[in-house]
């Protein structure tokens, strides 16, 4: 009897720990073997935009992700998501809360329990989805044998390895395996990744405009891949693009430090005979350039002396052009990743040899050489350098012709196209890029770059919020009906949200979890909202409020330690509360019976807070306390404008136009600016800016503007340079100076609305954010 306690016992321990197991487990590690692609998503929201907006992966993933869309369309979430497939069959991991997947919320829905197996069956529209909960993982599938399988035996422990080695600062990773041909396709080529059943690994950085990718090819024996050909060599620089002629459609690379060793490797794969004493091995690179092959060598005079079977056929611009006596030599020497007959004639210019199947073609490249119209000068290829590496082992180019090729499907305008493979150890790196080009514009210019136009009119000017995903930034704005927007830096919608009121003044920022990313933090006149990067209310929040709020949200963060205080204004009095929405304790503002006139801001001088803001005639100067830290005695006549700290002084100005200063003694001093009393300020904590009438002031500079109704000035440090605009709303103007009251070439520009210049994506250059007409926001490219 004791003995089978004490096994009862045993069996609930096993029982218990298997569950604690299931509830600690990673949901990736559930995905079962033989899996053929895995996808690691990191931002769900962004990665499905991606997939409707980018023209590269809109090809890639369509097809395949059509089922698993309907559930992933539905999902909820912050946290990764692993999508898996296997044949036709998907299968969705996440980790699981209560508001991951409410059906509540999904119109055309069906769904029911399967009682016995512990699964629901939901159906929308035509799509049926099971799924199911293991310990804290969200399971979903398009197949119900595999989710009824599926548990913690599942695990691939060398799959589960590879996916913790992908970068979580991607917005989406993928795992394939050969069989899987429509992401092979990023590999340019079909051979690299052909027969190989281990994994490629690629995390993808993307926009709009294109696809970034970088990853590993894993193989496990020198039969894997024809990558380990390279193996023992050293990759070397990709010199060909210096000889490419500028619209070249396709180039392939190959490059080692030693030539006799890659032959080598070759030779064991039973590839190519035996051509150990060849002039090829003078050779540190061999290319083909769409229908001519090139050699790159550091001493070309070598391989002249060593190709015994050559005559001179003629001259062409002092440059001997040779016929060569084996044209079919490069046929097969070089297989599999070149093949190239008829090499009939071939010339030698700087460090190449150039062969051809004709002098005419050879002609060709000579002249575009000597004219620098080679690909490396093209504007389509140094738009994508930066993202390549000096040195690679195999280098693949495409423009868009071979790229809508290889895609199948029109790519025109991604006129520049790589991937670099760089053999190291027994891994090959993969750099790869496909980007959309759009010919340079000229120096000093302003491009209009896009134009997104809203369904009713704007209530907000444009305002740039920082993409911690993108390290770029994205557009707010709030239309008539409160629905504010979130825009991406290349003009896509990428949600909408309704509002209970108009969001007063400007959004902030904060980073409430300590993680690196964003929420957008603000306030209507009778709620305080937090937003996440998807526009989901963040918890607590929103916080209501009976009294009307009457001042922009004012965002403190004292120490810089991301322990924000929100302080609220409503008439008289402050109100203060943590990231957590809780109100802080310690915090005592005694209003007097004063309307507070302007935002509180927050500033900080030596080691010391000063909280400040105008309420009814006196400038309150608080400590964190929200007791009073400098008691001012003197009075004075608020205009509209904020108040800021303009050389190291609480700055403001009165209804006379004067300018208004007091020091951390509280000493008050004031200035005739000669300001009329509807004028506009603007300072940072070394230049003010003034705006009277037709007159900007920027410093001690004055600029006589055309007469009519301008926005107050704005200032913005970008660049560690000072620029100042401001919009004529009569004439529809937006004005463009720099820290020297020197307009920016080819401003003004046509606008409606105070502007916001930023860095907008990660290109060179600023852009310039405005309204075009009430409806409408543009956006000017600054080159």
């Amino acid at each position: 009897m004791k003995r089978l306690g004490f096994l009862l016992i045993v069996f609930t321990l096993v029982l218990a720990c298997q569950k604690d197991y299931n509830k600690t487990k990673q949901p990736y590690k559930f995905i079962p073997a033989e899996t053929s692609t895995v996808i690691r998503v990191n931002e769900l929201n962004d990665f499905v935009s991606s997939i409707e907006n980018n023209d590269v992966l809109s090809t890639l993933y369509n097809e395949e992700l059509k089922d698993a869309a309907a559930l992933l369309n539905n999902l909820n979430t912050t946290k990764q998501v692993y999508v898996s497939f296997k044949d036709s069959n998907y299968l969705i991991l996440t980790e699981n809360d209560s508001t991951l997947f409410v059906l509540d919320s999904i119109k055309n829905i069906i769904s029911k329990t399967l009682v016995n197996l512990k699964i629901e069956e939901t159906q929308i529209n035509d799509h049926i989805i099971y799924h199911k909960i293991i310990g804290n993982t969200f399971a979903g599938s398009n197949n119900l044998e595999l989710l009824k399988t599926l548990n913690s035996e599942n695990e691939d422990p060398e799959l589960s390895k590879l996916i913790e080695t992908t970068d979580e600062k991607s917005v989406a990773s993928i795992l394939f395996k050969s069989e899987a041909t429509n992401y092979s396709k990023l590999l340019f080529s079909d051979l690299v990744n052909k027969g190989n059943s281990n994994y490629t690994i690629l995390d993808f950085d993307y926009t709009e405009k294109g696809l970034n990718y970088n990853g590993i090819l894993t193989s496990k024996d020198s039969s894997a891949n024809d990558l380990d050909r390279f193996k023992n060599t050293i990759p070397q620089k990709t010199n060909s693009t210096s000889i490419a002629p500028y619209n070249t459609g396709s180039l392939v690379s190959i490059t080692y430090d030693d030539f006799s060793i890659f032959n080598k490797n070759n030779q064991l794969n039973d590839s190519i005979a035996d051509v150990s004493e060849t002039f090829l091995n003078f050779t540190d690179e061999i290319a083909l350039i769409d229908d001519v092959l090139v050699l790159h060598s550091l001493d070309p005079n070598l391989i002249i002396e060593s190709i015994e079977d050559k005559s001179i056929s003629e001259s062409f611009r002092d440059i001997d052009i040779y016929e060569f006596g084996q044209p079919d030599f490069f046929k097969s020497n070089l297989n599999p990743f070149i093949s190239f007959e008829n090499a009939n004639f071939f010339s030698v210019f700087e460090n190449f040899i150039v062969f051809s199947s004709s002098s005419e073609t050879l002609k060709s490249i000579l002249t575009d050489v000597l004219n620098n119209n080679t690909l490396v000068n093209s504007d389509a290829f140094q738009s994508i350098s930066d993202h390549l590496s000096d040195e690679a082992s195999l280098f693949i180019f495409k423009n868009s012709k071979e790229l809508s090729t290889i895609l199948d499907q029109p790519m025109n305008g991604y006129n520049a196209n790589a991937v670099q493979f760089i053999r190291e150890d027994n891994y090959t790196h993969i750099n790869g890029i496909i980007q959309k080009f759009k010919k340079r514009a000229a120096s000093n210019s302003v491009v209009e770059t896009f134009t997104t136009q809203l369904e009713t009119t704007l209530l907000t000017a444009p305002q740039a919020v920082k993409n911690h995903v993108s390290k770029s930034h994205d557009i707010v704005v709030q239309d008539v009906n409160n629905i504010i927007y979130l825009i991406s830096s290349s003009g896509t919608i990428l949600w909408k949200k309704q509002l209970q009121g108009q969001i007063l003044g400007q959004i902030e920022q904060i980073d409430m979890y300590k993680n690196g990313r964003l929420q957008l933090a603000f306030t209507t006149p009778n709620q305080l909202y937090i937003l996440d990067r998807n526009g989901n209310d963040v918890s607590p929040f929103p916080l209501k409020f009976n009294d009307a709020i009457t001042q922009p949200l004012s965002v403190f963060d004292y120490d810089k330690r991301k322990d924000y205080r929100l302080l609220v204004t409503q008439g008289k009095n402050l109100l203060m509360y943590n990231a957590k929405g809780q109100s802080v304790g310690g915090f005592n503002y005694k209003n007097n019976d004063s309307e507070i006139s302007s935002q509180p801001k927050h500033f900080r001088i030596g080691s010391k807070d000063y909280i400040v803001f105008g309420a009814g005639e006196k400038l309150k100067i608080l400590n964190r306390q929200g007791t009073v830290r400098i008691n001012t005695k003197d009075r004075i006549r608020f205009s509209d404008n904020d108040i800021y700290l303009y050389q190291n002084k609480f700055t403001t100005t009165n209804t006379l136009g004067q300018l208004i200063q007091v020091d951390t003694k509280g000493n008050l001093s004031t200035k005739d600016l000669n300001l009329t009393d509807k004028h506009k300020i603007a300072t940072t904590s070394k230049t003010l800016v003034s705006l009277r009438e037709n007159r900007l002031i920027i410093k001690s500079r004055t600029i006589d503007l055309d007469y009519g109704d301008y926005t107050a000035p704005r200032i913005f440090y970008l660049n560690d340079k000072i620029y100042v605009t401001t919009t004529d709303k009569q004439s529809k103007k937006v004005y463009l100076f720099d820290s020297q009251a020197k307009s920016i070439p080819n401003f003004p520009v046509f606008g409606t609305s105070a502007a916001v210049l930023e860095k907008l994506d990660n290109d060179s250059g600023l852009e310039l954010i405005t309204q075009s007409d009430e409806k409408t926001i543009v956006v000017y490219k600054l080159h």
